[in-house]
């Protein structure tokens, strides 16, 4: 086989347009044979060194051989090791059907430079073809130039369904690197954009986002730019008016570094504080036109501050701005933008312990829950314990217990539910807490899997125990192998999605059930002869938080605290007017339903309607930032709680999470309210980093913490 060594050239002829250069890579005639045996040029990773991805190689074909079945150019690099290697890219170029002189181009991509920039040569190789020379076109961005390829006003509504075609050709000029900005108007509440490929998938390198400000940014990928230039994209949404779409080179922006810090923890008794340091890296001073929006959580305007402040030549400043007059309770938007940036838009509250969300039970509220009491009551629980031999320990056993719960309606079979149940072993009679899970959604079509948490016989070996997992979900959704060893076969969700199942007939809707597992929970603990159920105790994040609520509520028996955590399942009238989920699912399925007998219906799953039935103690917490049960919704039960013992954790950082330390808050809380007359357990200290104040009489914990678990269980960091 016959080698060409490569000579290198590195003219630059103007062979292309103005702004771009053709250089020579490799000037010698070779002849790739039609059997691929032999011929090729080798070029070194040096002549490379300018490249970027969306450059092209070009190979100059002068003849092409009649006798090759398949004629093409083809790509390689050579390793580190000197192996000779396909690209994960596209890496050839068809001569088939061609006629010579021709010019063979393949376009280089980000991944084929890393490749390179990690090995040696760039392998220029093929079969039946001659070529004289091969040459690199470099095609820089034109900085400081904005392309806008689509303007106009279109309102993606307040729900999904709308979408725009963005064509391939829109993107001929788009290279790696570059800002796809998208700029937008009349945001409303729970406002997503999706950049869609054109099989309606996410984007790669993409997400779907929540929107805030007055445009959103995405950084073009190689893989991105390889499918907007082939296919173009789909943009899709919900809760925006899209009115331009820009390609942007990041070099001709000049932002100023915006940052907003969190001020008394952006909780206020009547007006707000919203400091924005700005900082100003350029030699020239800078004029920051700042803009604060304040809508409610329902995105309704309610003012705008302004200010105009000269930043010097490599200066900073804080601007403080706050409102001429007092805001009513409740939860708002601040949206800072600086020369039209997002410097950060965020949730603060009011006076949020005076935020009224007034019961809505309908006249038959208290029947319709006794009659599920009464109807669980007839049911013989018959419940089943096999050892989890592998998390069992001296100081308790853990079982997987089954039992007998209500049927999915007035009539039918019981249903089978399932939980893990930690007993001690010393005989001894011990304070019980029941935890219950949040939504079991990350174990969806597309989303992670879960193992359910299945504690060990030692993690709080002072406390009998059970983890519920209500019908449908966790441990009854996930196969045999998924699940801790237990002996027993796969366990299948029947439900579909949950908040769903049989929505608009209360007698068989889902959470009808699930409130009543939450119950025969209790029921199985009550008939364990080491369970001290007059120390009870119940937990849960998310939706498990609704379910501590409902099982304080209904159960029948008394607890000693509670600590329900962001909890879902508050105030639905308003909660649909905040967030998109579970809104959209319920519009998806209420059938002839008008809203108002929609929220009728829902009102006997409403948080804020079982709360008046409480009466233990509580210490509960939110995220400020929650956009999937968002603050209003955790507040609405919490204030409608008609108690005094009650304390609420408020994160002003976190979304839809505990902080590190609610664990350790909420073990204290119980370890105070415990009879000491029946257990050894003594009352411990408060956690040193947990910050305490009053506000309007209301005892509050404040803290920034950075932790949550999707099947509401703690993390620990």
């Amino acid at each position: 086989m016959k080698k060409f060594l490569c000579t290198l050239y590195f003219v630059a002829l103007s062979l292309c347009s103005a702004s771009a250069t053709e250089t020579i890579l490799y000037s010698q005639e070779f002849t790739c044979a039609d059997d691929w045996s032999s011929g090729y040029a080798q070029i070194d990773k040096a002549a490379l060194a300018n490249a970027s991805a969306g450059d092209d190689i070009n190979v100059y074909v002068t003849a092409i051989s009649s006798g090759t079945q398949w004629p093409q150019v083809y790509l390689q690099y050579v390793d580190a090791n000197w192996n000779w290697v396909d690209f994960e890219d596209t890496h050839n170029y068809s001569l088939a059907g061609k006629e010579a002189p021709v010019t063979a181009t393949i376009t280089l991509t980000q991944t084929m430079l890393d490749l390179l920039a990690a090995g040696q040569q760039l392998v220029v190789k093929g079969a039946g073809y001659t070529a004289s020379k091969i040459t690199l076109t470099h095609t820089p961005s034109e900085a400081g130039i904005t392309q806008s390829i689509w303007s106009g006003s279109k309102d993606f509504g307040n729900a999904w369904g709308e979408w725009e075609t963005l064509s391939a050709s829109l993107f001929a000029n788009a290279v790696e690197g570059q800002l796809l900005r998208f700029r937008f108007t009349d945001l409303r509440a729970g406002a997503q954009l999706k950049i869609g490929r054109s099989d309606w998938e996410v984007m790669d390198d993409t997400e779907i986002v929540n929107l805030s400000g007055r445009y959103q940014d995405f950084t073009i990928t190689a893989t991105m730019l390889a499918e907007l230039k082939a296919n173009g994209t789909i943009i899709s949404g919900l809760g925006f008016t899209m009115t331009e779409v820009l390609l942007l080179n990041p070099a001709s922006l000049k932002p100023l570094t915006l940052s907003v810090p969190v001020t008394d923890n952006w909780v206020f008794s009547a007006r707000p504080t919203i400091t924005i340091q700005a900082e100003n890296p350029y030699a020239e001073a800078v004029t920051a036109a700042v803009e604060v929006e304040i809508t409610t959580d329902q995105m309704a305007p309610v003012t705008t501050l302004t200010a105009s402040v000269e930043i010097a030549a490599s200066g900073a400043q804080n601007i403080t701005l706050t409102t001429e007059t007092d805001l009513a309770p409740g939860f708002y938007k601040a949206t800072c933008i600086v020369n039209d940036d997002l410097a950060r838009a965020f949730v603060f509250a009011i006076n949020p312990t005076a935020v009224i969300s007034a019961p809505d039970a309908q006249a038959d509220f208290a029947t319709f829950w006794e009659t599920a009491k009464t109807q669980l009551e007839a049911i013989e629980m018959n419940p089943v314990l096999t050892e989890i031999t592998a998390k069992s320990t001296a100081a308790r056993k853990v079982y997987l217990v089954e039992f007998n719960s209500i049927p999915d309606g007035l009539t039918g079979d019981p249903v089978v539910v399932r939980g893990y149940y930690c007993e001690p072993q010393d005989g001894q009679p011990h304070p019980v807490i029941m935890h219950y899970l949040g939504y079991d959604s990350g174990y969806r079509p597309g989303g992670q899997d879960i193992k359910p948490y299945c504690p060990s016989g030692d993690a709080e070996p002072t406390y009998a125990e059970f983890y519920l997992s209500t019908r449908g979900q966790s441990i009854n959704n996930r196969a045999a192998d998924e699940r801790e060893a237990d002996g027993k076969g796969d366990f299948v969700n029947t439900y579909g999605d949950w908040f769903a199942f049989h929505f608009g007939d209360k007698d068989s809707y889902y959470y009808r059930g699930a409130f009543m597992d939450c119950v025969q929970a209790i029921r199985f603990m009550a008939s364990r002869p080491t369970s001290d159920m007059t120390n009870l105790f119940a937990e849960g994040q998310s939706q498990g938080g609704a379910f501590t609520y409902a099982a304080a509520a209904l159960s029948g028996y008394s607890f000693r605290a509670i600590a329900p955590g962001i909890a879902f399942m508050g105030d639905y009238p308003d909660y649909f007017n905040i967030v998109n989920w579970p809104a959209y699912v319920a519009r998806e399925n209420k059938g002839t339903m008008t809203d108002a007998e929609m929220f009728a219906f829902l009102s006997y799953f409403d948080t804020k309607n079982l709360a008046t039935a409480i009466s233990c103690p509580v210490i509960a917490c939110l995220g400020l930032q929650d956009n999937v049960c968002p603050p209003h919704t955790n507040i609405a039960p919490y204030n409608n709680l008609n108690i005094t013992d009650k304390q609420l954790v408020i994160n002003p950082e976190l979304m839809h999470q505990v902080a590190s330390t609610w664990y350790s808050e909420m073990m204290a809380f119980f370890a105070d309210h415990i009879d000491n007359t029946t257990t050894g357990i003594e009352s411990q200290e408060r956690i040193a980093n947990s910050q305490k104040l009053i506000k309007n009489g209301q005892l509050m914990i404040l803290r920034d913490g950075r932790a949550y678990t999707t099947l509401g269980q703690p993390v620990n960091q």
